[in-house]
């Protein structure tokens, strides 16, 4: 933060860093939706990006990785959220709280990150492999949200509530997208809010 309270606007580097991940991302994703998985390579994915198969890597350590970019508004809203958790108040309202903001901001798969969502959680829908590099991304975030919530604790590492609580509400959201995305894919009608909303009441009434 500077010291006027602003996020500092990205260098000239780090916006051409981010177009080059999201170009990548998008034909990634592309050609997983016309080929799928097995039968894309790193080179097919480093030609229609423009970039060097080299490049590729250097962005993303397996192919898979490259159609699960979080999209930048979201990330935000995470990093916000986190940053800002209140460690004398109750902590799992918070965590779903954020769940929801995010959720929100996919706008039932209608906006840029939740049409970009939906397309994701379809493929994981039917590629194992997708599904295998989702869950390895899921565990690297999950170590920044337990850091997150030690420090908001002010809690040592030999604490189980960090991981307790940010595992928990990371399967709240996992179960809800899974769950939400499935049905559309298969042509239901499906809210997304409405799909957290039930899936959090099923959670919490598994701890009455």
């Amino acid at each position: 933060m500077s010291e006027t309270g602003t996020t500092p606007a990205p260098s000239l580097r780090e916006r051409r860093r981010h177009q080059t991940e999201s170009d990548i991302c998008h034909v990634a994703l592309e050609l997983f939706e016309q080929h799928g998985v097995a039968a894309t390579t790193v080179e097919q994915i480093a030609e229609a990006a423009g970039v060097s198969a080299r490049t590729v890597f250097r962005y993303f350590p397996h192919k898979e990785d490259a159609a699960l970019v979080p999209h930048r508004d979201i990330e935000a809203t995470v990093t916000s959220r986190l940053a800002g958790l209140d460690g004398g108040a109750p902590l799992l309202p918070q965590l779903e709280q954020m769940w929801e903001e995010i959720l929100t901001g996919f706008d039932n798969g209608t906006s840029e990150a939740g049409h970009q969502m939906l397309r994701v959680w379809s493929l994981i829908c039917r590629e194992p492999t997708l599904l295998a590099a989702s869950l390895r991304a899921e565990a690297q975030r999950m170590e920044h949200a337990v850091t997150a919530v030690r420090q908001a604790l002010g809690a040592d590492a030999d604490d189980l509530r960090p991981r307790l609580a940010a595992e928990s509400l990371a399967t709240l959201g996992r179960v809800t997208i899974e769950t939400w995305a499935a049905k559309r894919d298969a042509g239901q009608e499906a809210d997304l809010l409405e799909t957290f909303q039930q899936a959090r009441d099923a959670m919490h009434r598994l701890t009455r």
